[in-house]
């Protein structure tokens, strides 16, 4: 079920994901513009009650509102007790990570 958002969600069961896990792709670009569509993503995932695993090696920009929903669905996903892993964040995506303090509210392993 891939979304043509700029974010695309695929549910996985390839041999690097375990089976029934969310896999939800980023964007090269996280913006305001797909916040919405991004929250949606976010809110099916959640909704569907599987392990989600993030995949942001694309990204080449995000901006603070998409660190702050990414924030956000961790620590609810958190909450539900869906487990959330990141496949991959790209150099851009930590750095803004780190300037803002959030690597460990993002759940974003230790480089």
């Amino acid at each position: 079920m891939p979304h043509d958002t700029g974010t695309s969600v695929t549910a996985t069961a390839s041999s690097t994901e375990a089976p029934h896990t969310t896999l939800i792709c980023c964007s090269p670009e996280l913006d305001i513009s797909g916040a919405q569509d991004l929250y949606d993503t976010f809110q099916a995932a959640l909704g569907a009650q599987r392990p989600v695993v993030l995949d942001a090696t694309r990204v080449e920009r995000v901006d603070t509102a998409v660190l702050q929903m990414l924030c956000a669905f961790v620590r609810d996903a958190q909450a539900s007790g869906i487990v959330v892993q990141w496949r991959q964040s790209s150099p851009a995506l930590e750095n803004a990570a780190r300037l803002l303090n959030v690597r460990a509210c993002l759940a974003l392993p230790m480089a």
